[in-house]
């Protein structure tokens, strides 16, 4: 029997992660915001594999899901291709252009965790008609999230998702800005779940035009994540609050939104509700926080369980 898949289409990106020993607020003057030029310095640096796919296939991968990775990379992808394989991925849908550098995030965190990042698309914008639902429509796949990727890409593969049957969560995050209102309409309206942070959220309300009560009611599942504070959820079952689970120790919040994303599909696709599955991503998400890197978290599925159950007294099996 053939072994059922999440399909993850998003970015594959290299990190360029960087400390800002202060606070971004002591630096910006709301009066100035429309004339603004302002320097962050920084005195390291630290490269990692990341992007919304990678990151969220990586996940997966360690709580025991089969995702399957599609997105568009560049000519220096082969190191980071090696290093998804070695870690069980299946990286062979994965499109590469010969032309392009794999797209860069250049990622800047300052000391209460707040961040700015500065993305470069690189080959990830090269080749919007390279990946297509149908080519993977007898892979078996039980659910899709759609996360930030080529803008046009995003709406397609959204509408072919719809085509195929095939639930899919959408998370248009970074991508906010560069659909538009009609686009974003179109990949929200066929979705099962919306997941987006607290400032994303007013950021989509904004654009288009509606409160953020309305917001949550555009699909049949609803994800609004804050922080350290956790995730406010609607769902069939009606609105509850998931609260997250306190790090051991705090070293970098860079992907901890991916890891959360890959915690609820993994929960869904073990066929718990989202309550539980948004626990699974509470969870997911601190051991990426507790980590440098977005893939630089590693644990058992008996670990994780062992944690879920100190965490939320209740058992996984």
């Amino acid at each position: 029997m053939q072994k059922q898949k999440i399909l993850v289409a998003g970015s594959l990106a290299y990190d360029h992660v960087m400390e800002y020993d202060g606070y971004f607020k002591d630096m910006l003057l709301p009066q100035k915001l429309d004339s603004l030029s302002v320097t962050f310095t920084s005195n390291s640096k630290k490269v990692h594999y990341g992007g919304t796919g990678g990151n969220i296939a990586y996940t997966l991968k360690l709580l025991g899901c089969d995702p399957l990775l599609v997105g568009v990379a560049g000519k220096d992808f082969d190191e980071y291709k090696k290093w998804l394989e070695d870690n069980g991925i299946d990286a062979s849908s994965i499109v590469t252009n010969k032309e392009f550098y794999t797209a860069s995030a250049y990622i800047l965190t300052d000391k209460s965790l707040n961040q700015i990042t500065m993305f470069q698309i690189g080959a990830m914008g090269s080749a919007p008609h390279a990946i297509q639902i149908k080519d993977y429509a007898d892979r078996a796949i039980t659910w899709a999230i759609i996360a930030p990727d080529d803008a046009a890409r995003m709406v397609r593969l959204s509408q072919e998702c719809s085509e195929h049957k095939i639930k899919y969560i959408f998370d248009p995050a970074q991508q906010i800005g560069s659909l538009s209102p009609a686009q974003l309409l179109t990949a929200i309206g066929g979705a099962e779940l919306l997941i987006a942070n607290d400032y994303e959220a007013e950021l989509l309300a904004k654009k288009l035009g509606i409160t953020r009560e309305k917001l949550s009611t555009m699909t049949p599942c609803y994800i609004e994540t804050h922080g350290d504070r956790g995730a406010s959820v609607r769902d069939y079952d009606g609105n509850y609050f998931v609260h997250a689970v306190k790090a051991s120790n705090i070293v970098d919040p860079t992907g901890c939104g991916d890891a959360f994303r890959a915690g609820v599909l993994a929960g869904m696709e073990m066929n718990y509700g989202l309550e539980k599955s948004c626990k699974i991503g509470a969870l997911a998400a601190t051991y990426n926080l507790e980590n440098h890197g977005t893939q630089g978290h590693k644990f058992t599925w008996q670990e994780f369980k062992k944690r879920y159950e100190e965490n939320f007294g209740e058992e996984l099996i």
